[in-house]
């Protein structure tokens, strides 16, 4: 392949999907980084020639010129997808779809489309997988909260950028909504909400701050002051999104009633969970979890299938609370 030609690959890669935009100043810049010397007239010429087969916009009314791909164009730019690529699109279109607003999968939707069309063009039984696939989210199935478009595209790409943004944003105890500047860490996606972990400028302690809350939000073009130690599967693991009731782990040893709870077997609570097999009804399995309220609220729920054997005083804690709700019910 000749120079220009990899020079033209790499240059269309670089051009963002409208609403976003790169300038052919930008592009140069980026393109010596890549060991293309191109001065910004050539980059406009090349530009305007690939438009004739690719579909890229500009903004003739910035100086230098804004380029960017049509919001709805395909990326049919070799590779092409192929079947277990055009699956994945399928997969993400299933989970993502129920997750992120509209405007956020509209970036997506071209990659979604021409994988649905891969899947189609191909006589394969995987064309058929968008009809025969449903995800189903366990619990009440409530309506998950709506979370603003700008809000989600300044927080992620805070994230991505390592910026601090600004937000709008009530916490549930706060009286009225404040304009806080946070530094992100990470999001994370817990059916119903949607978290952006990360400390606010002026208070103390790593935040969870839920994103449907936030109204707007803008990008600070600042360094975020992101803790080289902190990661993310550390930070769930620790309890802290399971609503921590101390900072202290609790070791739980229950028996648990089989068929009922045979997915502890299958999916571990933890990491050093140990199961020991009782007889044809029951097993038994300890290990080491966060002392969180959810852990509460499972044991209270699946209390018809399990004994808490440890510790006495969480199993105190839940028969007390089996046994409000019952003098509530019969009340």
């Amino acid at each position: 392949m000749s120079n220009t030609a990899v020079r033209y690959l790499t240059m269309l890669r670089m051009v963002p999907r409208f609403p976003k935009a790169i300038t052919t100043s930008e592009l140069a810049e980026r393109l010596e980084d890549h060991g293309f010397k191109v001065t910004m007239r050539s980059i406009q010429r090349d530009l305007e020639k690939l438009s004739s087969d690719f579909p890229l916009m500009v903004d003739e009314g910035s100086r230098p010129y804004r380029w960017s791909f049509d919001r709805n164009a395909t990326m049919d730019i070799i590779p092409a997808l192929d079947l277990p690529a055009a699956l994945t699109f399928e997969l993400a279109r299933a989970y993502l779809s129920p997750m992120l607003p509209p405007r956020a999968l509209s970036h997506l939707k071209p990659h979604f489309d021409e994988a649905h069309r891969t899947l189609l063009r191909e006589k394969n039984p995987l064309g058929q997988w968008p009809n025969r696939v449903r995800v189903i989210n366990r619990g009440l199935g409530g309506e998950r909260p709506a979370i603003d478009a700008d809000v989600l595209e300044t927080v992620t790409e805070a994230l991505l950028r390592e910026y601090k943004c600004k937000l709008t944003y009530q916490a549930r105890k706060w009286a009225e909504p404040e304009e806080i500047v946070v530094h992100p860490f990470g999001l994370i996606f817990r059916d119903p909400n949607v978290y952006l972990i990360g400390t606010i400028e002026g208070r103390e302690g790593t935040r969870q701050m839920v994103l449907h809350r936030a109204t707007t939000g803008e990008l600070l073009e600042e360094p975020s002051d992101r803790p080289e130690d902190f990661d993310l599967d550390l930070y769930i693991r620790s309890g802290a999104m399971g609503i921590l009731k101390s900072n202290k782990p609790v070791y739980l040893k229950l028996r648990c009633d089989k068929p009922a709870l045979n997915h502890l077997i299958e999916s571990p609570l933890g990491f050093d969970q140990i199961t020991t097999e009782i007889d044809d009804k029951t097993f038994e399995i300890g290990v080491t979890v966060g002392d969180t309220q959810d852990l509460r609220w499972w044991l209270t729920a699946q209390a018809i299938h399990c004994d808490i054997l440890e510790p006495e005083w969480l199993k105190q804690e839940v028969i007390s609370t089996l046994q409000r709700g019952l003098d509530r019910i019969k009340s």
